[in-house]
């Protein structure tokens, strides 16, 4: 379809009339100071399209000016038309539909009107939201446009003075043909520009060969024809040109020294495209075979033109000269593409993520040193949360940065514990996660590093890393003959709310933990480190220093509203209400240090204790909530009990996966009674769990449907239902067989002398290390416990409650 220059000022009116609907005179100050500049950028872009298309309206206007003037003026000329018009039909080809990019900003404008007059800050936030990507996608098409017309002003302008040159030379005789001088708007002198236009530009560049392999692959993957030389597309190859030719070194300015004359590999790379991709554009069959009136000859002609001026700053006195940098080992594939190609994906509707909380980073195993690979934990809401594993080769910046993104809800995740098969043989460190879409593999590199992660997907933290492999377990239940016997590998479990790195240094500078008697004597909470067997006198001074005894009457939890721990949310009652802002009391008792003497002759394991830094050890769940009219009341959550979990493997054929969960409390015990443990000689290996009142409580999941229904996140606090549910009754006594005697003084200690008459001094048997892991996280649920009551109790006589308060409970 033609076109002439009446086109073209019909769509330049088209653009003024947009620009001054967006941005009159009336509505800039305002807009600009509502919406900063990215709507003033928006409108200058249009403005720019209208005055560009003038411009091209300009030439053409001059051309024909030029022409009436010259043939008037020559009076063997005056028979010629007065008239003369131009097809601009290639413009639109090499342009781009400049039309329908306008009439898509005046609907734009249209339908979103009240963003001129009425800027307040609901209409910025949609603006940001939902107007904005739209303009961006908008102005990318009008940068397009007005490049491209900077580009081609010059060339159309020779085109077409060099049209009226010939068509007077021809009609003229020699004398006449010397009084022939023509210029234009751009070109001073029309004759010398059509001399130098038959001029060859060189290109001092030479593309490589593997380099060129490439970029013919690259070219060929989209436009099969171009295998045979000629068939290379005009408008597609152009547009490529420009694309890649504002990538390359035009934009880099250089320094003085060497390095700062050496431009980015990618934008030499870019440079090299714009030479293949012209050699192809000048053997191109359209180029060749375009019609006289084709703008298309002129405009190829001005890209070589800008193709050797940029080329030549790599041929520049020494001082000027740019270095081409090292583009001879293999890139991304990307970055040999030929076509541009339009990016699709700015058509999804219009998104952004917002901040996340990152709860964790660690490092991964890799297969070699430069690749490095991690994972980081974002917090989405309360139980769900996404999961971003990346590798990246920090070596060779060819090879792109990678991500896989998980999200993983708590409620409903599977987490199958790999590492945790029991097993004669050491396991990678390694889970399955299941999530409602996706299922992911990964292995940790620390063993510290896994149980945090499992600590966050089931709210149990491993008490001190615990985690006992090569043990045989032993269940007797009533009405069975024999024991039921399986390997296993067990943990043990306390409640606690995962921390974020952020709020672990934060956390790191806290008053130490204190465990609290009935008696009001305290107790700093161990932590053990590691069993230490030895027939050597030892001392245990180091760990008495770490405790404090006090008297503490009507004790107070500082952490009135510390986060809720437990899964016992029925148990949740109000218990004080206060005016305002809730009010929080600490105890006054005194304090004091006692230090305890060395013990001779002791001969077991035994353990190394520092004090806790974490006060969420005993503390007890309180969450404060709003009553309305400015009154605020305290939840008092029961605390959780800790947890013996057992993983367990059958000895049979069939080797089932079972996991087994035993909730400990005051009266669950180790029966040294029921094994050789009575003397602290003994080499023992067994210890037995029984509950003095009866049978023990027990939970068991079993893997009926292989490894992936084996899910340790049925334990934990978002997916455990309290008992009955998955209940296994009758269970007596549970025995665990070591493999070694360090290992069962680990888990339960060894007989010892002491006879504890108060609580205090059962405390300081435990941190002795006299009661194993075992009965230092026994310990620690029973002060939760008894700080529960407490603050009930205290609440309760000093404030008014609401409603009636759950009866009693004992573990």
């Amino acid at each position: 379809m033609s076109a002439s220059a009446s086109d073209v000022i019909r769509t330049a009116a088209l653009a003024w009339e947009i620009y001054r609907m967006g941005w009159s005179e009336e509505f800039d100050a305002s807009i600009v100071r509502s919406t900063g500049q990215q709507y003033n950028d928006f409108g200058n872009d249009i403005k720019s399209l209208a005055e560009n298309l003038n411009n091209i309206v300009r030439v053409v206007e001059n051309a024909r000016a030029t022409w009436i003037q010259e043939s008037v003026r020559i009076a063997r000329s005056r028979g010629l038309p007065l008239q003369k018009d131009w097809d601009l039909s290639s413009l639109h080809e090499i342009i781009g539909d400049y039309n329908n990019t306008l009439e898509d900003c005046k609907k734009l404008l249209e339908q979103n009107y009240e963003f001129r007059n009425n800027r307040n800050f609901a209409y910025n936030i949609e603006w940001n939201l939902v107007i904005q990507p739209k303009v961006d996608r908008l102005r990318r098409r009008l940068d397009s446009h007005n490049s491209k017309i900077s580009i081609l002003l010059k060339p159309l302008e020779l085109n077409l003075l060099s049209d009226i040159h010939r068509d007077l030379a021809d009609r003229i005789d020699a004398v006449h043909r010397s009084i022939l001088h023509l210029h234009g708007l751009l070109i001073p002198d029309v004759e010398q520009a059509i001399s130098e236009q038959g001029r060859v530009v060189l290109i001092p560049l030479i593309v490589p060969a593997d380099i060129e392999r490439r970029f013919q692959t690259a070219a060929e993957r989209f436009y099969p024809a171009v295998r045979s030389p000629g068939n290379f597309p005009l408008q597609a190859g152009a547009d490529a040109f420009v694309a890649h030719m504002d990538e390359s070194t035009r934009k880099f300015t250089a320094g003085n020294f060497l390095n700062e004359r050496t431009p980015e590999p990618k934008q030499y790379l870019s440079l090299l495209k714009c030479v293949w991709i012209m050699r192809c554009l000048q053997e191109s069959y359209a180029l060749q075979t375009a019609p006289d009136s084709s703008q298309w000859p002129g405009y190829i002609a001005q890209l070589n033109e800008d193709l050797s001026v940029e080329c030549l700053r790599f041929t520049a006195p020494s001082t000027q000269r740019l270095i081409p940098p090292d583009v001879s080992s293999p890139r991304p594939e990307d970055e040999y593409s030929i076509w541009p190609g339009e990016d699709i994906s700015e058509y999804i509707s219009p998104h952004s993520e917002v901040y996340l909380e990152e709860v964790f980073k660690l490092s991964m195993p890799s297969p070699s040193p430069s690749l490095r690979r991690d994972m980081t934990v974002y917090k989405l809401d309360a139980t769900k949360y996404r999961l971003v594993e990346s590798i990246e080769d920090t070596t060779n910046p060819a090879t792109r940065r990678q991500e896989y993104k998980m999200e993983i809800d708590l409620k409903t995740v599977n987490l199958t514990p790999i590492y945790a098969t029991p097993s004669s043989r050491p396991k990678s460190m390694e889970v399955q996660i299941h999530s409602t879409s996706a299922k992911t593999n990964p292995t940790f590199q620390e063993h510290k590093q896994m149980l945090r992660f499992q600590h966050l997907l089931t709210g149990y933290k491993v008490y001190e890393r615990y985690d006992q492999a090569m043990v045989t377990v032993s269940f007797f239940v009533s009405g069975q003959v024999k024991p039921i016997e399986e390997h296993a590998r067990i943990q043990i479990w306390l409640p606690h709310p995962f921390a974020s790195s952020n709020s672990q240094n934060v956390s790191a500078a806290a008053t130490p933990t204190t465990l609290q008697s009935p008696s009001s004597s305290t107790i700093q909470s161990p932590t053990i480190q590691g069993p230490l067997r030895s027939n050597t006198r030892g001392s245990l001074n180091a760990s008495m220093e770490s405790m404090t005894i006090g008297r503490n009457p009507g004790f107070k939890n500082p952490s009135m509203e510390s986060t809720t721990i437990g899964r016992s949310r029925d148990n949740m009652t109000p218990s004080r209400l206060t005016k305002s802002s809730s009010r929080a009391s600490v105890g006054t008792g005194r304090e004091s240090t006692a230090t305890g003497n060395s013990r001779d002759d002791v001969r077991s394991s035994r353990f190394s204790m520092r004090s806790s830094t974490s006060r969420r050890s005993t503390a007890t769940s309180i969450t404060t909530i709003s009553t309305g009219t400015g009154n605020r009341a305290h939840l008092h959550t029961k605390p959780a009990k800790p947890l013996l979990v057992i993983f367990l493997k059958g000895k049979d054929a069939s080797a089932k996966l079972a996991i087994v969960a035993i909730q400990m409390d005051d009266k669950t015990e180790v029966k040294r009674e029921r094994c050789g443990c009575r003397s602290s000689n003994s080499n023992c290996k067994s210890s037995c769990i029984e509950r003095s009142d009866g049978s023990l409580l027990v939970q068991r999941w079993d893997a009926d449907q292989g490894l992936g229904s084996w899910n340790l996140a049925k334990l934990g606090v978002e997916q455990r239902k309290e008992l009955p549910a998955d209940s296994w009754n009758d269970v007596k006594r549970v025995s665990l067989n070591f493999d070694r005697t360090e290992d069962r003084y680990t888990f339960a200690g060894s007989p010892c002398a002491c006879k504890p008459k108060m609580q205090h001094d059962l405390a300081r048997c435990i941190l002795d290390g006299h009661h194993g892991v075992f009965g230092v996280v026994k310990q620690i649920g029973s002060q939760r416990l008894r700080n529960y009551h407490q603050e009930r109790e205290c609440a309760a006589g000093e404030n008014l409650v609401l409603g009636a308060l759950p009866e009693e409970e004992q573990w």
